[in-house]
């Protein structure tokens, strides 16, 4: 009997176990990672994976420089030719690990939240139409061929700090003194203050690159700084727009 009872305990124990409510942390770790609501980011960062993997296979191809720019980038500016389109899901090759990985954070990071505000079709044309938009206006500019994503990367950066400040800054929750430095409030609240400081922050940096304070090519500066604009100038536009 005391053995039943000893069992039985167990079992309560158990099922009293499970029945514990996950951490928020964690919760929102698992949410994030698995792109639980975020199915549209999980959409372009795959779509840009698999086509960078077909822009490495064109090395092993033999392609030439001239058919490779024709296909990936906007080398043929004015004149059409699909990179005018594609490269905004295209990179330099070799691949710069560095910059592929970057602009693959920023979406998951970004991206991701933006979809918490936006439809998931929102997230695809606004992508499409900011990344066109800086690499036209980049060739445009500097007569240069542009290609990859970091102008849709950046708009969305724009966005979600410029959301955040004009239609939820009621629900901001940036003071921390009542949290531990740890505690889901708090983490939270410095997730909210970075989202709003960085794209100044990031805007201010890329102003310091177009005045060669830090060296990069002129076009990706021309490309960051307008998808950082158009990014924050949907989230001031968008109930007109929509």
């Amino acid at each position: 009997m005391e053995s039943d009872c000893r069992m039985a305990g167990c079992n309560v124990s158990m099922k009293h176990l499970g029945a514990l409510p996950k951490l928020p942390l964690a919760d929102e770790l698992y949410r994030r990672l698995t792109f639980r609501k975020r199915r549209a980011t999980q959409s372009l960062i795959l779509t840009i994976l698999l086509w960078c993997g077909l822009q490495i296979g064109t090395l092993y191809l033999g392609w030439t420089v001239e058919q490779w720019q024709w296909l990936f980038t906007t080398a043929s500016f004015p004149a059409l030719s699909p990179g005018l389109v594609l490269a905004i899901i295209s990179h330099d090759l070799p691949p710069n690990v560095t910059h592929i990985l970057g602009n693959i954070a920023f979406l998951w990071l970004f991206a991701g939240e933006s979809e918490q505000h936006m439809e998931g079709i929102e997230v695809l044309w606004f992508f499409v139409a900011a990344a066109l938009v800086a690499v036209t206006v980049s060739s445009a500019v500097t007569g240069q061929s542009a290609l990859g994503a970091s102008g849709g990367v950046l708009a969305f950066v724009g966005f979600y700090g410029a959301h955040l400040s004009l239609t939820h800054r009621e629900g901001l929750k940036l003071d921390t003194s009542d949290y531990g430095p740890v505690q889901y409030e708090a983490l939270r609240a410095y997730w909210q203050g970075a989202a709003l400081l960085f794209p100044l922050g990031f805007g201010m940096y890329l102003l310091g690159q177009s005045v060669g304070f830090f060296p990069t090519g002129n076009a990706d500066v021309i490309g960051h700084l307008v998808g950082l604009a158009l990014g924050a100038g949907y989230a001031v536009g968008r109930k007109w727009v929509r």
